[in-house]
């Protein structure tokens, strides 16, 4: 995961659509709506997922390691 940016863009399509975020230790976060990942503008090393539960953890933005984006009827996904 090169920046930001990457991820902001993710977030921020219109029409929303979900995607999953991959972690440097295995794990693939499902987001399901924009309100699920946030940063704070003055820290950009700190990414916020909120989970379905209330659940909500703090993960390093350097541990990304690649967004997916998957697509409907048969698309090959977008790797970001």
């Amino acid at each position: 995961m090169r920046n930001i940016e990457e991820l902001k863009k993710v977030k921020d399509r219109r029409p929303f659509e979900p995607f999953h975020i991959h972690m440097a230790d295995g794990r693939d976060l499902r987001i399901t709506h924009p309100d699920n990942v946030a940063w704070n503008p003055g820290d950009l090393t700190r990414v916020v997922f909120v989970g379905h539960t209330d659940r909500w953890e703090v993960r390093d933005l350097t541990l990304i390691t690649s967004i997916r984006v998957p697509h409907h009827e048969g698309a090959r996904d977008t790797e970001i």
